[in-house]
């Protein structure tokens, strides 16, 4: 599966200016609930709740953080290049500065799993998170991200990535 199967170019954003988990979150439910206050913190609240059951920082400066929640009807997915690293109490203790965030409805577990799953194998390839560091603008990751998948699960890359 590409990732632009679930990765629109108006959820990729670069150079996002954000100083903590708190702030991203804030950004993040922001853009997910538009002007709706109440949806927002719902969306905030969520994905605090994920994390305290355990860090989505995966490792090598990559955090997935995501949520099941009742008031969408669509799974939807954000990537964010951060500006600066920010502390996501990954395993590695690496910071992370990039960002995949999924919000799934409440009932969506098949999607939401094969989401994750996608977002997984393609940053367990070293080479691709190199080559998306290096990148640009969200025209640049768009089109990177629409690439054929076929070498994602490349064995000898996935060391030190948990989920």
């Amino acid at each position: 599966m590409k990732l632009v199967e679930f990765i629109a170019l108006d959820s990729i954003f670069v150079d996002v200016d954000v100083d903590s988990k708190k702030n991203l979150f804030k950004l993040v439910s922001n853009v997910f609930a538009k002007d709706d206050l109440e949806e927002s913190s719902k969306i905030i609240e969520k994905l605090n709740e994920r994390e305290r059951l355990g860090s989505t920082g995966v490792g090598n400066g990559i955090a997935i953080p995501h949520s099941k929640i009742s008031l969408i009807n669509k799974t939807k997915v954000l990537f964010l290049k951060l500006k600066s690293a920010i502390d996501f109490s990954a395993q590695d203790k690496k910071y992370v500065d990039l960002v995949f965030v999924i919000l799934a409805p409440k009932n969506c577990q098949a999607e939401h799993l094969l989401v994750l799953s996608s977002i997984s194998s393609f940053v367990k390839n070293k080479s691709f998170v190199q080559k998306l560091r290096k990148l640009k603008n969200s025209k640049e990751i768009y089109k990177f991200f629409g690439k054929p998948n076929e070498d994602w699960c490349v064995r000898d890359q996935t060391e030190g990535l948990q989920l």
